[in-house]
């Protein structure tokens, strides 16, 4: 039998994941059931319910979600022990208090790995120990619009004729100060050394074509240096195409007998 899936928020992720729930073939072992648009008319055959009534009739929920509304379908989930897969890493660190739920629960929460790449190397070397862990971000300066960082600190983004660095920090600042631009910090935090370890830059360059994300994460036996560019999602140019592709590899490793 199928797992009824349930997406909270139906934004350029979201929908891209219901696309693929809903093609032809879909994703073996799962479902789309419900979605949280009440709006919402692409999807006409899929019940659009409230967030306690996609938490109780979902077998696992997908969030796709702003990083200040993750906490209100966390805590109902966590409550009713259902497993989630979380997009917005972000406010997993910006609300401590969705962890401490967690603990207290039977759920089971998935991380998928988003715009990123060589979060596998990682989690094999942080049971080794790792030394140092550094992530240096880079896009159009327009794809910054509207973060708290931005915006408390009077940044005019259409004056950034060169590639400047307009942030550097650690993981949970650079968290609270680009909630949904910097999700790729946030999960390599939680993949390696914890968020106030974790160092970020973050560059803002007008003739940047896509995403571009930098890693370089060392133990003491092994120096993992990776790369990855990817365009921006043309309905969200805060994030990368690739985002929601790594829920749907996230669901198709749930349910495939071999998993890499």
């Amino acid at each position: 039998m199928n797992k009824r899936v349930g997406i909270a928020g139906l934004g350029a992720i979201g929908s891209a994941v219901a696309k693929k729930l809903t093609s032809d073939g879909g994703i073996k072992g799962f479902e789309l059931k419900y979605i949280s648009e009440p709006k919402d008319k692409s999807h006409k055959n899929i019940n659009k319910v409230s967030f306690d009534d996609l938490v109780a009739q979902s077998d696992i929920i997908i969030e796709c979600l702003p990083a200040n509304i993750v906490t209100q379908l966390a805590e109902k989930a966590f409550k009713a022990n259902k497993d989630i897969i979380f997009i917005s890493s972000a406010a997993l660190l910006i609300y401590p208090q969705i962890m401490d739920n967690l603990a207290k629960s039977k759920s089971k929460a998935y991380l998928p790995s988003g715009a990123l790449c060589g979060l596998d190397g990682i989690t094999a070397m942080k049971e080794m120990g790792i030394k140092s862990s550094k992530i240096s971000s880079t896009k159009p300066p327009m794809g910054f619009t509207g973060a708290p960082y931005i915006i408390e600190n009077n940044i005019n983004l259409k004056n950034i004729t060169s590639k400047t660095l307009i942030f550097e920090g650690n993981a949970l600042e650079a968290a609270k100060g680009f909630p949904a631009n910097i999700n790729v910090a946030a999960t390599l935090s939680l993949a390696g050394i914890g968020a106030k370890k974790t160092r970020v830059e973050i560059w803002a360059d007008p003739n940047a074509i896509g995403n571009k994300h930098q890693i370089t994460v060392k133990s003491g036996y092994s120096t993992l240096n990776a790369s990855i560019e990817n365009m921006p999602d043309p309905a969200n140019p805060k994030s990368s195409v690739l985002a929601a592709q790594s829920i749907v590899a996230t669901l198709r490793n749930m349910s495939n007998a071999l998993v890499i």
